[in-house]
């Protein structure tokens, strides 16, 4: 216990002793079967983050795992291992996260004093346990997630007041077991989005937080931003709060499957293939750009959840987003933890960001883009200027897809666009009333969980000018919250399409859908935001006799935004442009 690593490569292994006694058996890259703590460590692991509930034996979805007697256990071991250690206290007998933060069993009904208590004596007491024990922690989180808030209804943002008293009763019950030299970490989601991560800081501290020793981020690619996001957010941070950084969870997928924990839609936002060696190059990535950071402030990352194995019908996180193959033996990705900041690779390329496929009309002209977007391991992004070998021809004479290629200095692939074109066709009746909102929601049915759920129109002028603006719907809350937009359709019989676009911040829990339902039945098609492009999407429903169909968006989520525009609703037999 006392001062940071130089640089964390940590894994949570807070499922490992359930996976361990239901079976489950570690092996090296070569097949041999191997202790979990010891292969681990011989790949450059340096530390281990565990989460802590409180009483998980009222919730029988817990298995009793992830107990005060359990993380002591797994703790001790990792002591003996020679690994850092790293609590994640969740204050709650199950999961916490930016969606649910919710009080145990045991506190219910507490007052707010007396909950300060408690949090205050469960962490003293717990830590006090652990290093009795043996085991004590280097460091510890308070709250795990926490951008939403703790313990609701007391701590849940946006009253900061409460949030602040709650977890400074458990910065000091950490201090109170463990000292000056006991790091604690304030651990938040959207690693990527600096505005959401500046906001909490400044209210918390100024509703009183005490002082901490580190801020903890969560980062997926397919959710919190691009790389570029997470080394502004990163750097902004450091340079405005002046602590250092780690990335308490970060992870990609190694494959795509029916079950798997993201989708096709989640592989294209993140920018990199789903598999072994693209799992292992984001880890390589996220690491070098931790390194980036001046002063040595970026301190490296956990991995949530690497060593679990794939089994057959289960599908969620194993099945996809750990670092161990179906026989329990290691991934590629597993060789990224031989990382060290003599290896940081700053300006060298990560990936080149091909144009999008563009669609044409034949008779049009394509618009080439002059430059390509290039990533470079220390997280930037830079703009190259594209020769393209066509030789002017841009024409769109007859359907079909064409290849365009192209070089930019310094680059060893070429530049590739692709562009279908295809013939134009009449576009089919909108049955939607007034889908641009020109009329406010006077012709739309809105629901809100709460007056802290705003739903404002921001208008889009395009040319020609004064041409109507596009309106585009904008919907945030600072707190948890439902919402949805719907519109009852009489239709006839035969099959629809609804579609819009969809643009938005994205988390642990956040749920949006596209839905249609009515005529004896209903579809809905997931949305996966990102805030960096319009996503159109679409849900299809057979309507096998007359009557209304409710077409609409709902969103249940932590406090992100969310903007949708151009709803349609069309017979789908008919072909669109």
């Amino acid at each position: 216990m006392g001062e940071l690593l130089d640089f964390y490569k940590g894994m949570d292994l807070s499922f490992l002793q359930q996976c361990q006694e239901e079976g489950m058996v570690l092996r090296d890259f070569d097949g041999a079967p191997r202790d979990p703590l010891q292969l681990a460590k011989e790949c450059g692991v340096n530390a281990v983050r565990l989460r802590l509930w409180n009483s998980p034996e009222h919730v029988p979805e817990s298995g009793g795992y992830c107990s005060l007697p359990r993380t002591l256990e797994m703790g001790r071991k990792i002591k003996e291992a020679g690994l850092d250690f790293l609590l994640d206290f969740h204050y709650s007998d199950y999961w916490a996260d930016p969606a649910q933060q919710r009080k145990p069993k045991d506190w219910e009904g507490l007052s707010q004093e007396e909950l300060e208590q408690a949090v205050f004596r469960f962490t003293r007491d717990s830590l006090l346990t652990l290093k009795e024990g043996g085991a004590m922690p280097d460091m510890v989180q308070i709250g795990n997630e926490i951008r939403s808030g703790m313990l609701f209804p007391n701590g849940e943002a946006p009253d900061f007041r409460g949030l602040a008293r709650l977890v400074n009763a458990g910065i000091r019950g950490a201090r109170a077991a463990g000292g000056p030299g006991l790091q604690v970490m304030i651990h938040l989601d959207q690693g990527g989005r600096y505005f959401y991560l500046e906001e909490w800081f400044d209210r918390a501290m100024e509703n009183g937080l005490e002082d901490f020793d580190v801020i903890g981020l969560s980062y997926y690619p397919f959710w919190h931003g691009t790389f570029a996001d997470l080394k502004e957010s990163m750097e902004k941070l450091a340079a405005r709060y002046r602590k250092p950084i780690i990335l308490a969870e970060t992870a990609y997928a190694w494959r795509i499957t029916p079950q798997g924990f993201i989708d096709r839609a989640q592989e294209r936002i993140a920018g990199f293939p789903a598999s072994p060696e693209g799992q292992r190059r984001v880890l390589e990535l996220v690491m070098n750009i931790s390194a980036s950071l001046p002063g040595r402030m970026g301190r490296g990352i956990f991995y949530w959840e690497p060593f679990c194995v794939p089994q057959s019908g289960v599908g969620g996180w194993a099945e996809n987003m750990g670092l161990l193959r179906e026989d329990g033996s290691l991934m590629e990705g597993m060789r990224a933890f031989s990382f060290t900041r003599g290896q940081y690779r700053g300006g060298r390329t990560a990936k080149v960001y091909q144009p999008e496929e563009q669609m044409a009309p034949v008779g049009g002209e394509i618009s080439l883009p002059a430059q390509v977007r290039v990533l470079h391991f220390d997280g930037t992004l830079h703009s190259l200027p594209v020769a393209w070998e066509n030789g002017g021809e841009t024409a769109c004479a007859r359907p079909g897809r064409r290849l365009f290629q192209g070089r930019a200095e310094g680059l060893e692939e070429p530049v590739r666009l692709w562009v279908t074109v295809q013939e134009r066709a009449p576009q089919a009746e909108n049955l939607l009333q007034d889908p641009n909102w020109d009329e406010g929601f006077v012709r739309w049915d809105m629901e809100k969980s709460g007056g802290d759920v705003t739903a404002e129109l921001r208008p889009e002028f395009v040319d020609p000018f004064p041409a109507p603006p596009r309106n585009t719907l904008r919907v945030e809350s600072r707190r948890n919250f439902r919402f949805s937009l719907s519109q009852s359709v009489p239709v006839q019989p035969g099959r629809y399409r609804l579609e819009a676009e969809y643009q938005g911040a994205d988390t642990t829990n956040v749920d949006v859908k596209l839905f249609l339902e009515g005529c004896g039945s209903q579809a809905e098609a997931v949305v996966h935001p990102t805030e960096h492009e319009w996503q159109r999407i679409a849900v299809e429903l057979e309507a096998e006799a007359p009557g209304v169909l409710r077409a609409g968006l709902r969103i249940s989520s932590p406090p992100v935004y969310g903007c949708v525009r151009r709803f349609a609703l069309r017979r789908a037999e008919e072909k669109e442009e």
